[in-house]
């Protein structure tokens, strides 16, 4: 075990992605007192995380580049960036230059974050500086009054705080028992794993279980490697990821006589505006922008019951109406079903089974019924999308430490942890952390939506406003003074 010394005060942030990358932006461009801010990532480059990873140019935002700027005061950033080097990395806007309502590729917009962190420690206050520890927290715990944070390899850093930006976990569900399926690579359970998609039959059928935006880039991905055989999707309620239209948010009619406390209340006022909303001939997708900036106060407002009725009755319809796909996507997706490639059930899976063939059996439970059918397919494709119980976690040990040490306790529902409004982690005894915070996909069970880049930067602004003001200022300043 080696054990670094600690640094005249340091956050480190646990996870470089895309809010882990924000977060420290954020942070660097906060602090006038000198800070070390370190960020924890295996992967060698920051600001990327699971989302954009991806090198495939046709994996693209789910919003226009107007949406994804990381300054408030600047909704053009991203857009104006795009425009100056999008081009120097090899990706021209099919629209013309209408940068500001382009779908960039993931790739691109990863590498704004990286630029934007740069230009973050650029210009940094004196003594404000950067450290990318490679490698991967496994555990943390208290050390007199700091936090020890423990790595894989084996070395041990000193933190005085510690912010958690884990990200979204990879769902895992299982679909498959049967070994030789398991061995076979007829199923896909990492629906990210590029190299998966190459055992993938050019002419067969592929049962992809979801249909939401993973379910998206799956058929993307296998569009642009040439497949042209039959997609057979599968999903619980039947419903299937929208496109995303540019549309004027809908008045804010919830600011009306308060937020409804019940969901019987909330789902009446949205079906009669959304009456409204068809009589006037508008979109319906104005109605979730004008809904959008009320879901944390309505999650936070609600109590564990009506909790559990949102997540068992309007769930699904909230995460298809809100989570929509980039215009280019859609369209591919919609010549798939012109052309009858695409066949789509709503069903629960109840069983996978390899056949001596080489293909795989799949059992469906119709909704609403207790018929079961049976499709046959080449391969299967797990599009089940993120979850966010930390409960389930049991493959990161970080996670599971946390949990065991009482540094931190699940979030509401067990989604991510619980946290309080300033996202301070709060610990098993109740007692609020002022060594441990989160931002994003952590604190799904304490707002709800956290994890889209309007919520990911106003955390990430506060967050860094909060532990900024709390850097002590140096012995050596206030002597001169």
């Amino acid at each position: 075990m080696t054990i670094r010394p600690r640094p005249a005060h340091n956050v480190t942030i646990i996870g470089g992605g895309f809010s882990g990358a924000l977060a420290a932006i954020k942070l660097i461009n906060a602090a006038t007192q000198p800070l070390l801010v370190r960020i924890i990532e295996p992967r060698t480059e920051l600001g990327r995380g699971l989302a954009y990873s991806t090198r495939q140019s046709s994996h693209l935002v789910n919003g226009p580049a107007k949406l994804f700027g990381l300054h408030p005061d600047q909704p053009d950033h991203f857009a104006r960036w795009l425009t100056d080097y999008g081009t120097t990395w090899g990706w021209r806007d099919p629209q013309e230059a209408d940068y500001a309502n382009a779908f960039a590729p993931r790739w691109v917009l990863g590498l704004y974050v990286q630029a934007e962190l740069a230009a973050a420690v650029a210009q940094a206050a004196p003594g404000v500086s950067l450290e990318h520890v490679v490698g991967e927290a496994r555990d943390v715990w208290r050390n007199g009054d700091a936090l020890s944070v423990a790595l894989s390899d084996g070395r041990v850093l000193v933190a005085d705080h510690v912010v958690l930006a884990l990200g979204v976990f990879q769902a895992r569900p299982r679909f498959a028992d049967d070994p030789s399926l398991l061995q076979s690579g007829r199923y896909i359970e990492d629906p990210w794993n590029v190299q998966a998609y190459k055992a993938v039959p050019p002419e067969g059928d592929v049962a992809l279980i979801g249909s939401g935006l993973t379910m998206l880039d799956a058929v993307v991905t296998l569009e642009r490697r040439g497949f042209r055989g039959c997609y057979h999707v599968i999903s619980r309620r039947g419903l299937l990821v929208q496109p995303r239209r540019e549309v004027t948010p809908w008045r804010d009619f919830l600011a009306e006589g308060g937020l409804p406390r019940t969901v019987v209340v909330l789902l009446q006022r949205i079906r009669r505006e959304l009456t409204a909303v068809r009589q006037s001939g508008a979109d319906w997708q104005s109605l979730v922008a004008a809904i959008r900036p009320h879901v944390g106060a309505l999650w936070q407002g609600a109590d564990e019951t009506q909790r559990h009725r949102f997540l068992r009755h309007l769930r699904p319809f909230w995460e298809n109406a809100m989570h929509r796909s980039p215009g280019p996507s859609a369209l591919l997706l919609e010549e798939v079903r012109e052309a009858g490639r695409f066949i789509h059930r709503a069903a629960r899976v109840r069983d996978l089974q390899f056949e001596p063939n080489g293909r795989v059996a799949v059992t469906l439970q119709l909704r609403g019924s207790d018929v079961r059918v049976a499709v046959t397919v080449d391969t299967v494709i797990n599009c089940t999308g993120a979850h966010y119980e930390w409960a389930q976690a049991g493959d990161r040990p970080l996670v599971t430490n946390l949990l065991r040490r009482g540094l931190v306790r699940p979030g509401p529902l067990a989604f991510g942890i619980d946290a309080d409004q300033h996202a301070a982690a709060i610990e098993r005894d109740g007692a609020v952390s002022d060594q441990l915070s989160a931002i994003g996909p952590p604190l799904r069970g304490t707002r709800w939506e956290s994890s889209t880049n309007v919520e990911l930067l106003q955390q990430a602004i506060a967050l860094a406003e909060r532990l900024a003001s709390a850097v002590p200022v140096p012995a050596e300043t206030v002597a001169a003074a």
